[in-house]
């Protein structure tokens, strides 16, 4: 029940965001009669959605109130004590006579995390948590990043050949990887609340940097069907542009009224670094204080070799297409020269799957300690 309820939770992935995703089933006797999602931030949350459901039955006289006591809720993430947009979910349950809560993780979000539980159980519903724990964390790694560490969870995705070059040594790169993969990426960037670049990519491609939908895999469509209720947002886009090289020409700034918001990161409006070039920490800082809780970077080998030595990326997803482009073509990554073995960046792969002709590898950024 508790994988059913990550699974409906997961439905929330394109618009759930700043909210964390959270799914819901309650059950009678082994049997659900009710399940929910949160959609999006300031709808309905899961536990109310699925409790919705419940009293649908009880209003068509196919279940007594008083039955609740006997009936438990799966819920992903420990329910809200607090009133925001909505009414606190832990009252819901109560309200509602629900005999038993299990809960995969507790929130760590300082108005909710432990107050959620300790309320159900003054209520005297019995309450256990821990159940399927590491997946709830995973599911909701963008929103965590956000709340425990103040900062956004940064992926950068890569399409390289199989010798690890992403252009030809004159700059074309159109187009490595294969149609599915391109379509791919569209999916990821629809999961994300910003995509980052830096300036050399917007001077080199030109690139709109938006969620294309018309072109997001029919799975992903299917999914946004399933949040009537919510309007997908396009992520904000930004641009890192240290030495104030992009102006209105770039489709990029031209149509951030029509497409999708752009914010300019230049040295007038975040500090620079060492370098001379505007400090990726801060960066980042500044995304999180907006609320942003995931970037997503399609960038240059120096970018992405940039936030490596910062050990600012999260995480790496690399398509790898089945072809050479030599030793003269451009490399993917940009980082500082290793003088030892253990200074080197380990990826944890915890993913590889084929995309049409390509391979799509998720790997996890280990840094070296100290």
């Amino acid at each position: 029940m508790m994988a059913r309820a990550l699974r409906l939770a997961k439905q929330g992935i394109y618009t759930a965001a700043p909210n964390p995703m959270v799914g819901c089933v309650i059950t009678l006797d082994g049997e659900i009669i009710g399940e929910g999602h949160h959609q999006q931030a300031g709808t309905a949350h899961a536990e109310v959605n699925a409790l919705w459901q419940v009293n649908e039955l009880i209003a068509q006289g196919k279940l007594v109130a008083t039955q609740l006591k006997e009936a438990t809720a799966y819920v992903t993430l420990e329910p809200c004590s607090h009133t925001g947009r909505t009414g606190p979910c832990a009252d819901a349950l109560i309200d509602a006579y629900i005999g038993r809560v299990v809960i995969a993780m507790q929130d760590p979000y300082s108005q909710v995390s432990g107050r959620g539980i300790a309320k159900l159980q003054r209520a005297n519903i019995q309450v256990e948590v821990g159940l399927l724990a590491a997946e709830s964390n995973a599911l909701n790694r963008h929103f965590l990043s956000l709340v425990e560490r103040q900062r956004p969870f940064v992926t950068a995705k890569l399409a390289t050949s199989l010798d690890g070059k992403i252009a030809l040594d004159n700059g074309v790169s159109q187009w490595i990887t294969g149609p599915e993969a391109r379509q791919d990426v569209q999916a990821h960037r629809a999961q994300h609340m910003c995509i980052l670049t830096g300036s050399q990519t917007v001077i080199a491609d030109d690139p709109q940097l938006n969620v294309r939908l018309a072109e997001l895999p029919e799975n992903v469509q299917q999914t946004l069907a399933a949040n009537p209720l919510a309007q997908y947002t396009q992520p904000l886009r930004a641009i890192i542009d240290s030495q104030r090289l992009i102006s209105e020409q770039y489709q990029i700034v031209r149509d951030a009224n029509t497409q999708a918001p752009t914010h300019v990161f230049t040295p007038d409006n975040i500090p620079l670094n060492g370098n001379g070039k505007c400090d990726l920490s801060a960066v980042l800082d500044a995304l999180g204080q907006q609320g942003i809780n995931s970037v997503w970077v399609e960038a240059g080998a120096g970018l992405v070799g940039a936030m490596l030595n910062a050990r600012l990326l999260d995480e790496l997803i690399i398509y790898q297409a089945p072809l050479l482009l030599g030793a003269d073509a451009k490399d993917a990554i940009n980082i500082a020269k290793l003088t030892q073995m253990d200074q080197r960046i380990e990826l944890d792969i915890i993913d590889t799957r084929k995309v049409g002709q390509d391979i799509k590898h998720t790997c996890h950024v280990i840094y070296p300690k100290g």
